[in-house]
């Protein structure tokens, strides 16, 4: 189609051309001075100029009828081109549209619906990423693992809706009051983990038992206060993912067992 327009636009240009360049030359000043002596014919000469009069009527015919085509193509030049922007408009908000709904969908993929933080998929992904850079570059990497205190309890009194508002209002609680490089997740359950980057394990911890103590001061309407217990580790050179997760999960066993509402550390020393 474009090569269609490329082509019309072409003979268009070389029309308008033909017609102008006659149109001068018949009404210049020896043309218009010939066409009155064709209106006044001398003997021999009358046939001669009878038959350029004629002429002169069929091209003027013909370049009104060929006005009128072009004048016709152009308009229907004007609509194609139209619809063709109309189109291209269309399709450009149903592309924007597709793209929305595609970072929507990969947003659900990586996000718990509820508390809208990563999920546990997600953070394994950023997990072995931080791993990785931080034994590259020698750079401290630490971990908190929390846990809502009696949380089956608080679904079975309270319901799950209840539950979910301890979840929301925990979850909240802590995003604000972390740095925004460090990585918050929903492990599983009532579980979370925080994953801190350029972060010993001595501010890890002092992190812990800030959020230990904002949660304990939380309360909601239903349950008044909740308390979450947290576990705490760092890495070690020699660590895998595997390892490290599993010894921040022996912090928080040993939190858990040593009454709640506490934060207990485990060294990669230990």
């Amino acid at each position: 189609m474009k090569n269609k327009i490329t082509i019309f636009g072409i003979c268009l240009a070389i029309t308008f051309w033909i017609v102008d360049s006659v149109i001068d030359m018949l009404f210049s000043e020896n043309g218009i001075t010939f066409l009155e002596s064709c209106f006044n014919p001398d003997g021999e000469e009358l046939w001669i100029r009878t038959f350029v009069v004629l002429l002169f009527l069929i091209f003027s015919a013909y370049t009104e009828r060929l006005l009128y085509i072009i004048h016709n193509l152009a308009a229907e030049l004007k609509k194609y081109h139209q619809r063709l922007e109309n189109t291209v408009a269309e399709l450009k908000t149903e592309n924007i549209e597709k793209q929305q709904v595609v970072k929507e969908l990969e947003k659900l993929s990586i996000t718990d619906p509820l508390t809208m933080l990563y999920n546990r998929r997600k953070f394994n992904e950023l997990l072995v990423s931080e791993v990785e850079r931080s034994k590259r570059y020698h750079n401290d990497l630490s971990i908190i693992m929390c846990d809502i205190d009696y949380f089956k309890k608080i679904n079975d009194t309270f319901g799950h809706n209840v539950g979910d508002t301890v979840l929301k209002t925990f979850s909240e609680k802590i995003t604000a009051n972390i740095r925004e490089i460090d990585i918050f997740s929903r492990w599983g359950g009532e579980e979370f983990m925080i994953l801190m980057p350029n972060a010993d394990i001595n501010n890890a911890y002092a992190v812990a038992e800030k959020l230990r103590t904002i949660i304990e001061e939380a309360e909601i309407e239903e349950t008044g206060t909740f308390t979450a217990s947290f576990g705490v580790t760092d890495l070690h050179k020699d660590d895998t993912t595997e390892s490290f997760i599993k010894r921040v999960d022996d912090a928080l066993y040993k939190a858990k067992n040593n009454g709640r509402n506490k934060v207990e550390h485990l060294s990669s020393a230990a």
